[in-house]
């Protein structure tokens, strides 16, 4: 018998739910959702539930949104005023089927058999049902559903009903339902949203023989959405189809007799499209061309091409556990639920939660930079780049929010967004961290390094680099027997705001000034001309240039002599240490049981934040000094951000805490598959999910790449048989085979490359393995 986790059958390749539990089901709509990083769809059932108290009906178009008025009860100077949520849109997976007027639902109808499964390599969305009527007779209906990787636009699902021994009338009605709102939570700040009524108003409906239209437009921000469907019925008999209207909904309903053993297949194929993808005039022209596009493929040709898309995406970047199958499975449910929520257009990004749920409004923040782009550019860098390219896309944005915030010059790139600009009403714990500033730069800088991408570097990075430094230059000043210091900003720990010196913002921006320095000299004497260009359009001047570079040279990082250890700021270690030992488990997370003072009050840390810095620059720090920080930071930290398990896995690798590495990373690989932080049904935590491929390659594998020089330092965990992973690292495709005995180097792409495995210098050649002897 296959072993079950949480209602979950483990599978190397799938998650499989045999037995339809309802007070899963909210949970499980998330993880059962499709997407592409352009249109993502909850896992809900075509036909629909009964209670709805445990479903939520969700469709995301990445980037789509609705601002709405944030309101405060006391306001100051440049509080943003507007806020954006990401819209739950148009409904269009609606199929809802009759037996001899029956309606069947799954929490309402005879189930005698049930499955959906989530196929990792065919991008998938399958779900069978044996239903009995309640005259006894039995009919089986399978369903299939994709969201396209190679047509952003365009999703499918395909039907088949057959008939056991049922004999009568079916109908299926085939929905686009505008009746649809977005989730509000009052209560909890990770959920819900803040539009409280209907976010959009229905411009056109039409049905148009087998075509359903509709199109909408938000009722402040002004954008315009046409969804368009297709309904195809194959069935050998006679039928009859018919329009059906309502106030909200427009559909298609279809009547046919079926016999014992009968069969019938219907198709829907779907196409969403935005103003922010065309001019709205085009919108219609488009989207018909799409649908009949796709309509000519069929489904088989389609499901074809997204089966050689994720063959490629898998070859690339698999990452293999032997011997914890748990894990297995829970690795790649995250690498491919990344893949589906990250946008690629260079104008959308990806959200907290992804394309699966509401929770943060869809907002993006500073995971994408420090979680996600490190996936996509060590598997995908092509994805990487578009994210890249966002920031980049927004930088006039970043501008007004720096003159916004005094700054006479450069641009501060926003906490929460979604189309660039701040729109985070708490500012102790999001426009104070400064850092997401030099976190794009880390993110460009090892982007560029793993790429040699200098077109991009040209093009774009160098404009990012310049203006976002421009701020740390502006907020830096010198404090005689210190240096360079930082006042008033808070660090990744959200549980300690509006500090001085932070520890991470203060090492963040001194390395920040100094790419920016180099970036400059490298324009300089290798591209004048884009550097001249730059320098004119924005204003730069060499006295401006030197200044980056003395003030990196002499930026202060706080240390504590006595204990040794890097404080996170000036006055952390003057506070009072949480009392964890009389905290009950039912207070955490602290943010929902504590006013925001309280814990400011005291050491106390949400999440890894200088120890996400012994993460980033390991180099510069010795392996006693490290051990230090972590220990003592490990003990105050409760890990209550999802953000924070991986980091602490990660560095406990690199201090030889196998052990502690191990345990943190359970928790991050199966974060969402077992619901840990009890929210999943408000969608998946993605940097948690590019976490744990960061915990296998940089953690367990040793990977760095450190002044063009590649590294592996891999560790075996003795409950494991043996792991593997691939990196891609310019334009050479490494993987990495590591058993009890043996770490082996493959060299999959490209040219040869020097690498170094602990104290070994290898040269890999293509066609040939490289053996190294673990246990030396």
């Amino acid at each position: 018998m296959d072993e079950v986790i949480n209602n979950l059958i483990l599978d190397e390749w799938k998650i499989i739910e045999d037995k339809f539990i309802q007070e899963n089901n909210l949970k499980n709509e998330t993880l059962f959702s499709i997407g592409n990083g352009y249109i993502g769809m909850r896992g809900n059932f075509e036909e629909g539930i009964y209670n709805k108290e445990f479903t939520i009906e969700g469709t995301y178009i990445n980037g789509f949104y609705e601002t709405h008025k944030i309101s405060y009860g006391e306001r100051a100077y440049a509080f943003p005023e507007t806020g954006q949520s990401m819209i739950n849109i148009i409904n269009s997976k609606t199929i809802k089927i009759f037996a001899d007027d029956e309606e069947l639902l799954v929490d309402k109808s005879k189930i005698i058999d049930y499955m959906r499964v989530l196929d990792f390599k065919e991008g998938t969305l399958k779900r069978s049902i044996i239903y009995e009527t309640k005259k006894g007779k039995r009919i089986s209906i399978e369903f299939e559903r994709l969201a396209s990787f190679t047509q952003k636009h365009l999703c499918i699902i395909r039907l088949s009903l057959n008939s056991i021994d049922f004999e009568g009338k079916i109908k299926l009605v085939s929905l686009i339902d505008g009746d649809v709102k977005n989730s509000i939570s009052i209560d909890d700040p990770r959920s819900g949203s803040g539009i409280l009524d209907k976010a959009f108003i229905i411009k056109e409906s039409k049905i148009d023989k087998d075509i359903l239209k509709m199109k909408i437009k938000t009722k402040n921000s002004g954008l315009e959405l046409l969804c368009t469907s297709k309904n195809i019925l194959k069935f050998s008999k006679d039928y009859i189809s018919y329009d059906y209207k309502e106030e909200y909904k427009i559909g298609i309903c279809y009547e046919f007799n079926i016999k014992e053993s009968q069969q019938i297949f219907f198709n829907k194929y779907i196409v969403y499209i935005t103003s922010r993808d065309c001019c709205e005039h085009d919108m219609d022209d488009i989207s018909s061309e799409i649908l009949n596009t796709a309509y000519n493929k069929g489904f088989e040709k389609i499901k074809y091409e997204q089966m050689e898309y994720l063959k490629d995406f898998w070859y690339k970047s698999d990452v293999e556990i032997k011997g914890d199958l748990h894990l297995q499975q829970g690795i790649r449910f995250n690498m491919f639920h990344l893949l589906q929520s990250t946008g690629r257009d260079g104008k959308t990004n990806i959200g907290a939660k992804g394309l699966t749920g509401e929770g943060y409004e869809g907002h993006y923040f500073w995971d994408t930079e420090m979680y996600v782009v490190p996936f996509f550019t060590f598997t995908k860098p092509e994805i990487a780049r578009k994210l890249l390219e966002y920031r980049y896309n927004t930088l006039d944005k970043a501008r007004e929010r720096a003159r916004q915030m005094s700054h006479k010059k450069g641009a501060l790139f926003p906490w929460r967004t979604i189309n660039g600009e701040e729109c985070s009403a708490y500012f102790p714990a999001s426009t104070a961290q400064y850092h997401i500033n030099a976190d794009i730069a880390y993110a460009i800088k090892k982007y560029v390094e793993a790429t040699e991408d200098f077109d991009f570097l040209r093009e774009m990075g160098a404009k990012i680099l310049f203006e976002s430094v421009r701020i740390f230059a502006d907020i830096s000043h010198f404090v005689e027997n210190k240096g360079y210091c930082i006042d008033g900003v808070t660090g990744p720990d959200e549980y300690t705001a509006i500090v001085n010196n932070n520890a991470y913002t203060n090492i963040m921006a001194k390395e920040h000034l100094k790419y920016a320095f180099d970036t400059a000299i490298l324009l300089k004497e290798k591209y004048i001309s884009d550097f001249n260009n730059i320098k004119s359009e924005i204003g730069l001047e060499d006295n401006e240039i030197d200044n980056w570079k003395t003030i990196s040279d002499n930026m202060y990082i706080p240390y504590d002599n006595n204990l040794k250890i890097h404080p996170q700021d000036d006055t952390f270690l003057s506070k009072k240490i949480w009392d964890f030992e009389n905290t009950p488990k039912e207070k955490y997370p602290l943010l929902l049981n504590y006013h925001p003072l309280i814990i400011y009050r005291h050491q106390v840390c949400k999440q890894a934040d200088w120890v996400l810095a012994l993460f980033l620059y390991s180099e510069k720090f010795d392996i006693e000094q490290k051990k230090r920080d972590y220990d003592y930071y490990e003990k105050i930290t409760t890990h209550d951000s999802s953000l924070s398990p991986c980091i602490f896995s990660i560095v406990a690798c690199d201090i030889g805490y196998i052990d502690k590495a191990y345990d943190y990373f359970i928790k991050t690989a199966r974060m969402d598959l077992d619901d840990n932080h009890g929210n999943t049904k408000d969608g998946i935590h993605a940097a948690n999910m590019a976490g744990s491929y960061m915990d296998i390659v940089f953690g367990f594998g040793g990977f760095k790449v450190s002044e063009d020089k590649v590294f592996f330092k891999p560790a075996l965990l003795g409950s494991w048989e043996g792991y593997s992973f691939k990196v891609n690292y310019r334009k050479r495709l490494i993987k990495v085979s590591v058993d009890k005995k043996n770490i082996c180097f493959d060299l999959l792409e490209g040219e040869d490359l020097t690498i170094f495995c602990y104290d070994n210098e290898l040269k890999l050649s293509k066609n040939k393995s490289y053996i190294v002897d673990l246990e030396r």
